[in-house]
């Protein structure tokens, strides 16, 4: 190949020619789509400053609860009712547990659903299942002490009501715990891409 003097072009480098223009209608190969950035749901922070609230209000009546369970257990013994040692005992760990630890923990998944954590709503949904079953143990005590009540006072003639009395109990527990549960779960029902 034979090279040109210095100054002179090539004919056969050359570019010439128009550049290509789009058609029309078309970006040209630009992406031409709307990015919409959508913002957090408020749901779960209401409903973490609701779960704070109902965490830390019961908690102060629970508090009250406690100390006052001897008083109760002492006016059921002056009524005539036996209350044994473990029965006494299933007082003060249900007036604990319901008091303190469930109160305390829907307080704190509150403060992690209002956080946007999804942990939150689940701490609160174990403080919500574990409160249930709690109320079943008082459900049974309460039938027992209805029995013993009804022996005492010559209400002999209702027989069976301290286990009507436990199937209601049961049945509000059940009902109470399902709306409770759903609350709690609202933030992970309704708005589930907001929390991490």
């Amino acid at each position: 190949m034979e090279e040109a003097p210095e100054g002179a072009t090539q004919e056969g480098n050359t570019l010439s020619g128009t550049p290509n223009a789009a058609p029309a209608g078309d970006g040209g190969g630009t992406y031409d789509h709307t990015v919409m950035v959508v913002s957090k749901s408020s749901l779960p922070k209401v409903m973490g400053i609701l779960m704070m609230i109902y965490g830390v209000v019961i908690g102060l009546f629970g508090i009250l609860g406690i100390l006052g369970t001897g008083a109760a257990i002492s006016n059921y013994e002056d009524t005539g009712i036996s209350v044994s040692g473990l029965q006494t005992a299933w007082f003060y760990i249900s007036a604990i547990s319901s008091g303190l630890i469930v109160t305390g923990a829907v307080a704190y998944g509150g403060y992690e659903t209002y956080n946007y954590k999804k942990r939150g709503v689940m701490i609160g949904l174990g403080a919500v299942a574990f409160g249930f079953v709690v109320s079943l143990g008082d459900t049974a005590i309460t039938a027992d002490i209805v029995e013993q009540y009804l022996e005492l006072s010559g209400g002999a003639e209702v027989e069976g009501l301290g286990g009507i009395v436990a199937g209601v109990g049961v049945v509000m527990s059940l009902v109470c715990s399902a709306i409770c549960g759903l609350l709690v779960a609202l933030p992970l029902i309704a708005s589930a891409d907001s929390l991490e």
